[in-house]
């Protein structure tokens, strides 16, 4: 009889010698840092769970949704039935409604209740299919493999996702775990047709600055979403874009600094969706430079997990 292969599920529930499921000590130890964070959930802009180890005692659980969608009554009441709390910290376009906190050294029967009711979140509130869960690391100083989860990093060059990118899905895909799991400070600039760039540069405040040149921007006469001059800006618009001026005459598209905490969201999506309006027929026509501020090392790792080549 053929050996059945282990599920996330029974991953996240398993248990050592203290009975606590190994999803609660994720972030256990001296050695994890602040800001280091695990995102459990299927990849791109999907309903997930976020620990964070949000100083050098706490761990905090959160659970992210979708841009646009809230959660029903039920399972507002099933996160509570959990010990899940509801909370209003967090900004657009992710927003983070409930949440578990304990510190990481606090005993068995602290910690085991809190795996329990992060899997159920997971499983039976959210309802999300085993068979797309990644876990997903990540810090100030960039990814990191989450240690008993191998198997379910969905870093694109362990998914077998090497060599050159030829496919806006593949593209959006890899994208969504770059812009991630980016270090703070850092910074993607995709260069397109043209003049053409759209670049993302990660904080220190788990938010990421976003802008898109497109040449058809007039600084002195900005289009406005009831008259937005053409169809290109239509879409730009109706995709989240918002016209600014960035420096004195001249004006960029942009999505604001959004919250990147739980993953990239909608991000990725609105990335490609601005590179294919300002004339990229495919992604071999990007080239992309990666650095961080500062005299720490640049994330070389990016050319790779993109696929495409260097600017």
């Amino acid at each position: 009889m053929a050996t059945k292969e282990p599920s996330v599920w029974d991953a996240l529930l398993r248990s050592g010698s203290d009975g606590v499921p190994a999803v609660a000590d994720l972030l256990w130890g001296e050695e994890v840092a602040a800001q280091d964070r695990v995102r459990i959930g299927p990849p791109d802009d999907a309903a997930s769970v976020t620990l964070t180890r949000y100083s050098d005692r706490h761990v905090i659980a959160e659970v992210f949704l979708p841009e646009g969608e809230e959660l029903t009554r039920d399972q507002e009441q099933q996160l509570t039935a959990l010990g899940w709390e509801q909370t209003e910290s967090g900004t657009s376009p992710i927003r983070p409604t409930w949440c578990l906190e304990w510190r990481w050294y606090a005993d068995a029967e602290t910690r085991a209740p809190r795996g329990r009711a992060i899997v159920a979140a997971l499983r039976d509130v959210l309802a999300l299919p085993a068979d797309r869960l990644t876990v997903r690391g990540w810090g100030n100083d960039g990814p990191f493999r989450a240690y008993g989860f191998e198997e379910f990093d969905d870093r694109p060059s362990l998914r077998a996702a090497t060599g050159p990118c030829t496919d806006w899905h593949d593209l959006r895909t890899r994208l969504d775990w770059v812009l991630s799991t980016l270090p703070a400070d850092a910074a993607v600039v995709i260069a397109g047709p043209g003049n053409s760039v759209v670049q993302f540069m990660t904080t220190f405040g788990s938010t990421v600055h976003t802008s898109a040149m497109d040449s058809t921007l007039d600084a002195a006469d900005l289009p406005t979403r009831e008259s937005p001059g053409d169809e290109r800006h239509r879409t730009f618009f109706d995709d989240g874009w918002e016209p600014s001026i960035f420096t004195a005459g001249m004006a960029e598209w942009t999505l604001g600094e959004p919250v990147i905490h739980a993953g990239a969201g909608p991000l990725a999506r609105k990335a490609v969706t601005a590179l294919r309006l300002l004339g990229a027929g495919t992604p071999k026509d990007l080239r992309i430079r990666a650095f961080r501020n500062g005299r720490r090392p640049d994330p070389d790792y990016v050319f790779t997990e993109l696929g495409l080549e260097r600017l």
